[in-house]
C-alpha cells in the first residue's frame, strides 16, 4: 500500500492491484507524496476516519463470514448485509453510512461503486419505506430546571465536582457540540466584562477552520453561572496552556485532554445521582436542552441558530420549535377529555 493510498483508505481496506493514486508521474519525489498523502489525510477529520475504518472493518468481517468477495464487492452482498443490518435495528443513517464508506473505498481503488447498482437503490428505497428514515433514539434536552437539579447534587467543594460543574453550565450555556467543549483550550477562552467569548477553532459545520465566536454570559444565579462555574475551575487547573478540561486521577489534576465521550458519560451519571431517569441523556442534551429552552423562551429562531451554529434551519425547526408548538397548539386539550 503506497503513502496515498493508506491515507485515502481506511486502515483496513485492502488495495486493489490498480494503484492510480500510486503511480507517481516522472519527476515527482517522494517527499512531494509524503505532501500529497497529508493533504488526503486532511480531507477528513481523524474521527471521520476512524468511523470509516470501523464500519469498513465490520463490513469486511461479514463478508470472511459468507465467503464473499470484499473488493470488488458484489452488489447483492451489500442487499444482504443493508437488509441484515435494518433487520438487527440499525438506522437509516447507519445504512446510508456504510454505503457511503462502501463507496468511498471502491471510487479510491478505482473500482464502480457497487452501491450505485440499482438492486442497492431499490433495497434502499424499500427499508426506508419499510422501517422509516426519522432518528430513532434523539437525546432528551435537558430544561433548566433539570440543570440545578443536576448541579444541586452535585459536591463542588472537590476538583472533580468544580470541573464537572463547569462542563455542564458551560455546555448548556454555549451550546456547544461535545467535540467542541474537549477541544478548547485557555487560548480559546476571552475574558470580557460580560462573560466569555470562546474562539471555535474548528467544529462540524466549519471543518476547513475558518474558526466561529460563541458567547456565553454571567448567570442570573450563582449556583448556575456558567461564567463563575469556569472561572472556579480554571483556579484550580491552573494558567499552563492546554485544554481547558482535564483528566484528574485521584485528587491530581492532569493537563490530558478529555475524549469526547467523558461528558457524556458524567453527565448521564450526574443526572442520574440526581433522580433524573438517564435512558435518554446524552452529551447533546445540553445542546439540545439550550435550543429548547431558548425557543420556550420566545428566543427568535436566528438568534438560536445563531448561538447553536445550526446552518439548516430545518433542524431546529423540525427537533426543537414545531414539537413545542404541536404541544401547544393541539385541539386535544379542547376536547373535554
Amino acid at each position: 500500500m503506497t503513502t496515498m493510498m493508506s491515507a485515502a483508505l481506511p486502515a483496513t481496506a485492502p488495495v486493489h492491484p490498480v494503484d492510480p493514486i500510486g503511480i507517481m508521474p516522472r519527476g515527482l519525489t517522494d517527499t512531494d507524496g509524503e505532501r500529497i498523502a497529508t493533504a488526503i489525510a486532511a480531507a477528513r477529520t481523524e474521527s471521520t476516519r476512524r468511523v470509516y475504518a470501523g464500519v469498513w472493518s465490520r463490513w469486511e468481517r461479514w463478508c470472511a463470514g459468507r465467503g464473499v468477495t470484499v473488493l470488488p464487492s458484489d452488489p447483492l452482498a451489500v442487499c444482504a448485509y443493508l437488509t441484515e443490518q435494518a433487520a438487527a435495528g440499525r438506522a437509516m443513517g447507519t445504512l446510508d453510512l456504510i454505503c457511503t464508506v462502501i463507496r468511498h473505498v471502491h471510487l479510491t481503488c478505482d473500482l464502480h461503486n457497487p452501491a450505485d447498482a440499482l438492486a442497492v437503490r431499490q433495497v434502499r428505497r424499500g427499508l426506508r419505506r419499510t422501517y422509516g428514515s426519522a432518528p430513532r433514539r434523539l437525546a432528551r434536552p435537558l430544561s433548566v430546571e433539570e440543570i440545578r437539579q443536576i448541579i444541586h447534587g452535585i459536591d463542588r467543594s472537590t476538583p472533580i465536582g468544580v470541573r464537572d460543574a463547569a462542563i455542564i453550565l458551560l455546555g448548556y450555556a454555549s451550546a456547544l457540540r461535545r467535540s467542541e467543549l474537549v477541544a478548547l483550550t485557555l487560548a480559546d477562552v476571552e475574558d470580557k466584562p460580560a462573560g466569555f467569548l470562546l474562539h471555535i477553532r474548528r467544529s462540524k459545520t466549519d471543518p476547513e477552520g475558518h474558526g466561529e465566536v460563541v458567547g456565553v454570559a454571567h448567570g442570573q444565579h450563582a449556583a448556575t453561572d456558567p461564567v463563575a462555574a469556569l472561572n472556579a475551575w480554571r483556579e484550580i487547573r491552573g494558567a499552563a496552556p492546554g485544554p481547558v478540561f482535564t483528566r484528574i486521577w485521584g485528587s491530581t489534576v492532569s493537563l490530558q485532554a478529555l475524549s469526547g465521550h467523558v461528558p457524556a458519560r458524567m453527565l448521564r451519571a450526574r443526572a442520574e445521582a440526581a433522580g433524573l431517569d438517564g435512558t435518554r441523556i446524552t452529551a447533546h442534551s445540553m445542546r439540545a436542552g439550550h435550543a429548547t429552552t431558548a425557543a420556550l423562551a420566545g428566543v427568535p429562531l436566528d438568534r438560536i441558530a445563531a448561538q447553536t451554529r445550526h446552518k439548516d434551519l430545518s433542524v431546529l425547526l423540525n427537533r426543537y420549535i414545531r414539537p413545542l408548538e404541536a404541544l401547544a397548539t393541539t385541539s386535544s386539550k379542547d376536547l373535554g377529555l
